[in-house]
């Protein structure tokens, strides 16, 4: 049986994951910022604060992965404020967490850090694993920043992994349940000039994904969670409207999206940005994605 531990995993995705271990019959150790956390009887919770070391470490000892979930959601106005929380809700776990690893006894096999496909903002050309560029603009420099601070963290002995996530589609939660009544609407046409690029990743994928990283034998520093086959905003949309069953869709002028991000209280750039990325290293170490088609994801999605 495995052990695995959480740091940051009462969100949506670590809540994905802890039933998907949970299942595989995994031990499952949640480390969160909450005293009350109780969700699962299934789970151990520890209390951490994420920026010092404490009892919590303990928990460390003798597990096989650590997987660090940990950081500010992005759906917010990059505020000053909100920009100073990202940064210190990402950086400081993950050099608490390096610091704890380094005095182990009994040192995890590996440790898989969270990162964004974001990192690659704004570049004109599709990205994968191996490429060293890094996009424009607060997310980018925050997604480079919190790998550089990963990667400082020299610990032999243990698998380091960067996982770069980019929007994971749920049925009920996230851009994709937001965009279903807006299409059936009439509302789902391109955003802008439609060309820039999308990433996303089916919610099973993105479970099947950490499994297998959790599994596999020998694993790459990098890996992206996302659609080996991006497309551009134009024919994401496309793909939409014909899977909900409507043939047009009242495309969203620039200034608009400005407007409608301000009021849902998010940065424009989420909507406007191209983000070229595609997922290479996992089709060739032998990932085999159920849902690489936005057509596919998008029908599957509408069932649930």
């Amino acid at each position: 049986m495995k052990r695995i531990v959480l740091a940051g995993g009462t969100g949506t995705l670590g809540q994905l994951l802890i039933k998907a271990f949970i299942a595989k019959g995994w031990d499952v150790i949640v480390l969160t910022r909450s005293k009350a956390e109780q969700d699962h009887k299934q789970v151990r919770y520890v209390y951490w604060n994420g920026e010092t070391l404490g009892e919590w470490v303990n928990s460390l000892e003798g597990i096989d992965t650590l997987i660090n979930l940990s950081g500010k959601s992005i759906q917010c106005r990059f505020s000053k404020r909100n920009r100073a929380e990202m940064r210190t809700s990402r950086l400081l776990p993950t050099k608490v967490l390096g610091e704890a690893l380094t005095n182990l006894k009994c040192k995890p096999i590996r440790w898989i850090n969270f990162s964004g496909v974001s990192i690659f903002n704004g570049l004109s050309t599709i990205q994968d694993e191996s490429s060293k560029a890094v996009g424009n603009g607060f997310l980018a420099e925050l997604s480079r920043d919190w790998e550089e601070m990963f990667f400082s963290h020299k610990l032999d002995g243990i698998d380091q992994v960067v996982l770069r996530v980019s929007p994971v589609l749920l049925p009920n939660s996230g851009f994709f349940s937001e965009l279903v009544p807006l299409v059936r609407l009439g509302l789902g046409g391109q955003v802008g000039d439609g060309k820039q690029m999308m990433n996303w990743i089916h919610h099973v994928d993105f479970v099947r994904l950490l499994v297998w990283l959790i599994e596999k034998d020998k694993v790459s520093s990098i890996y992206h969670a996302c659609t080996p086959l991006p497309v551009s905003n134009q024919a994401f949309m496309q793909s939409f409207r014909k899977e909900v069953g409507i043939s047009m869709g009242l495309p969203l002028p620039v200034f608009m999206a400005k407007i409608g991000a301000f009021l849902k209280g998010v940065d424009s750039s989420l909507l406007l940005d191209s983000v070229p990325v595609a997922s290479s290293v996992t089709i060739k170490e032998g990932f085999e994605f159920k849902f690489s088609h936005t057509g596919t994801a998008i029908k599957n999605l509408l069932l649930k």
